[in-house]
């Protein structure tokens, strides 16, 4: 699996609003909370803190702070406290993340630690590259056929009036059904198919 690239302070300001704007948020804790995004103009004017940099506020006054690693915290610049806030970065920036975040972001969801929820709205259009990863994250568990069955299906919504390769529409209805089962619990397709799907993907021409 390629590593997955952590957006950095410069790349966070280029999606900060132009106009501050209201998003929801949740705790580590769980606790549903909003705040406010401030614009990329005011951001850059302000210091930044030990924990990073300032992107907005809650109802409270506490910062919202965008450190390194894409952790966000909820900070309290008088008593020092802070909570820790577990919805996305691409969320609350309404953004689409990578292919390689988004998989990350669904093994979270998997895990119990992220809500679906709180998954970004905005979803990239896939490429064959990125099918292969969602095979290649199956065979590693990461993802579950399920997962990549519903990968699938939403990108055949948004792509429906687009553009889009036919070769990755052919490979997106393929992996539509994908999560098939003969039986409860028994998958049409197995795991060890993985690597001929991956091969096939990967041998298509450019």
């Amino acid at each position: 699996m390629v590593a997955v690239r952590t957006m950095t302070w410069e790349d966070v300001i280029t999606f900060l609003p132009t106009e501050v704007r209201p998003v929801n948020m949740t705790t580590a804790a769980g606790e549903r909370l909003p705040a406010t995004l401030l614009t990329s103009d005011e951001a850059s004017r302000l210091p930044s803190s030990r924990l990073g940099q300032r992107i907005g506020y809650d109802a409270s006054g506490d910062w919202l702070v965008y450190g390194r690693d894409e952790v966000l915290v909820l900070w309290d610049e008088m008593t020092d406290e802070t909570k820790w806030i577990r919805t996305p970065i691409e969320t609350l920036l309404d953004i689409a993340p990578t292919n390689q975040r988004l998989i990350e972001l669904i093994e979270q969801v998997n895990e119990g630690t992220l809500s679906p929820n709180e998954l970004p709205r905005r979803r990239n259009v896939p490429s064959r590259k990125d099918l292969v990863e969602w095979l290649c994250a199956v065979r590693v568990g990461k993802l579950t056929f399920e997962n990549v069955s519903d990968f699938a299906a939403d990108a055949l919504e948004r792509t429906e009036d687009m553009h889009v390769d036919p070769r990755v529409v052919d490979g997106l209805r393929f992996l539509h059904g994908i999560d098939l089962q003969v039986e409860p619990g028994v998958y049409m397709h197995e795991k060890k198919e993985l690597e001929r799907w991956i091969d096939e993907l990967q041998e298509m021409e450019d």
